[in-house]
């Protein structure tokens, strides 16, 4: 890595505007498959279980395919992989957008598991990439950085799905131009990243997906704190993933609001955890300040137990939904970090997808847990999110107990 390399350099930014179009785009082409399944199935009464297909087949790619990943960030250029998916993406979207105006729904889901595909050899890049073009004592505020903008990014595509859909009504050919046109902007921005050089050892690719992770995973193990990282890691988007299953229920249940102020919740839970990012990052000061995980996740779960004596106040769950956010970033950048930093570099791709394939599988179970709580436990939302606060706490103190052991260091 060149000895100037910043986070000011048009290299970082073009990352961040990728990655950030990436987001976007993956969020605005779900949500508008969704609402068309909804338009299309919703007379059949089969609207929530091709809302929650749709989410599965995005997701298991990730689980499949995370290792191939990993292999293929470790022998090329990490910069080369995320031209190579931008371009994939560009390929996939213009195919996803005719089956929109077309209302092909078999082709829509097939163009949703090659997106799901193409993101997942980008995901271990992207991160992968970080040490690689900027500073060590800037990767805290690197990671930060992409935290901010992948979830502004996500907001923005929430909103902008339900507005264009709304706004289109049949012409669908709208939101297909969208599509298309963010795939192109995401591919001419990731030819200005930082070019970078493959890093990893001439290690033979292996055919058995799970035979590569469960490899991965092994090596990890015999780095302690890096094996409780990635755990955390996946503890923190499969918590993810039953919030965002959880709020629309909670709000239209509880608070007996409708779908605009739901989705307000849930940006305002994205943004807190955007400005917990960059808070985590610029307060480190340049180093990887893993004592800010407890507090992170102890917020995170008092708050998420909290929402459940909100009532029916609005406000109140807004004001919480947003602290509940602003933990979680406390608690996601400086582990995320340490697993980028501490990770051996002609490992670092590997490692880093089975980390994503952890934290992916979690979030395939999270659907089953919500509907095991929800169907036959017959819990509540609120109840949810005590469960899942109470749980957080647990995770919480146990870090502190780690500390007090010597297990993991204050800072790197």
């Amino acid at each position: 890595m060149p000895a100037s390399s910043d986070m000011r350099t048009k290299g970082f930014v073009a990352l961040m505007i990728t990655v950030f179009i990436n987001a976007l785009n993956d969020n605005f082409f779900r949500l508008v498959f969704i609402f068309l399944a909804l338009r299309v199935y919703v007379s059949e009464g089969e609207g929530t279980f091709y809302y929650s297909l749709i989410g599965f087949i995005f997701l298991l790619p990730f689980v499949l395919f995370s290792p191939y990943a990993g292999y293929v960030g470790d022998r090329f250029s990490k910069k080369g992989v995320i031209v190579g998916t931008r371009v994939a993406e560009a390929a996939v979207l213009m195919t996803a957008a005719v089956m929109l105006v077309l209302h092909n729904m078999p082709g829509l889901f097939v163009a949703l598991f090659l997106m799901g595909l193409q993101s997942t050899f980008f995901s271990p890049v992207k991160f992968g990439i970080l040490p690689e073009i900027v500073r060590e004592e800037e990767l805290s505020r690197a990671n930060g950085q992409m935290q901010l903008w992948t979830f502004l990014a996500i907001i923005l595509g929430t909103a902008l799905a339900g507005f264009i859909m709304e706004w289109a009504g049949e012409d669908l050919w709208i939101p297909a131009a969208v599509i298309v046109f963010f795939s192109l902007l995401g591919l001419a921005s990731s030819l200005f990243v930082t070019p970078t050089r493959a890093e990893g050892d001439p290690a033979p690719f292996r055919l058995n997906a799970l035979a590569d992770v469960a490899a991965a995973i092994g090596e990890i193990r015999r780095f302690h704190v890096l094996f409780l990282v990635i755990l955390g890691i996946a503890w923190f988007w499969g918590l993810g993933t039953l919030y965002q299953l959880n709020v629309p229920m909670f709000a239209e249940l509880g608070l007996q609001v409708g779908e605009m102020r739901t989705g307000i919740i849930l940006t305002l839970l994205a943004v807190g955890i955007g400005v917990g990012s960059i808070a985590a990052g610029q307060l480190a000061g340049g180093r990887i300040e893993m004592r800010h995980v407890p507090a992170g996740m102890i917020s995170t779960g008092l708050f998420s137990v909290l929402l459940i004596f909100a009532g029916d106040s609005y406000a109140a769950t807004l004001v919480l939904s947003f602290l509940l956010g602003v933990g979680a970033g406390f608690f996601i950048v400086p582990i995320t970090a340490y697993l980028q930093n501490e990770s051996p570099a002609k490992r670092r791709g590997r490692f880093i997808a089975a980390s994503n394939f952890l934290a992916f599988a979690v979030m395939l179970v999270a659907p089953v847990l919500f509907w095991v709580l929800t169907g036959p436990l017959g819990a509540t939302p609120g109840h949810i999110f005590v469960i899942s606060g109470l749980a957080s706490i647990l995770v919480g103190f146990y870090t502190i107990h780690l500390f007090r052991r010597g297990t993991l260091d204050g800072e790197s």
